[in-house]
């Protein structure tokens, strides 16, 4: 067994890997939207990438809050924008 799933408070391996794919990509994802933004602004980019960092921000927010092992602020904080994922994560494997 891991540290991650010898303790009932902290979350699985899986879920933690899961966690940190999907942060990666919402922060990817927000800063293609803000160079598109900063730079030629194509409509195109923005209609594609925007909904797809939607859809992640909202998996981010349903692992955190679903799923076991997590506290009640890993909870809260998980549901800002951008850092909720991280900070979630981070205060997880601080416990573990």
């Amino acid at each position: 067994m891991t540290a991650a799933t010898d303790r009932p408070d902290t979350p699985s391996r899986g879920v933690l890997r899961a966690l940190t794919v999907l942060s990666v990509l919402e922060v990817g994802t927000l800063a293609a939207l803000l160079i598109n933004l900063a730079t030629v602004h194509v409509r195109a980019v923005t209609q594609a990438i925007g909904p797809t960092h939607g859809a992640i921000y909202l998996a981010v927010v349903m692992i955190v809050v679903f799923a076991p092992g997590f506290r009640r602020l890993d909870r809260i904080l998980g549901c800002l924008p951008v850092i909720g994922g991280v900070v979630a994560l981070v205060q997880a494997r601080r416990r573990a």
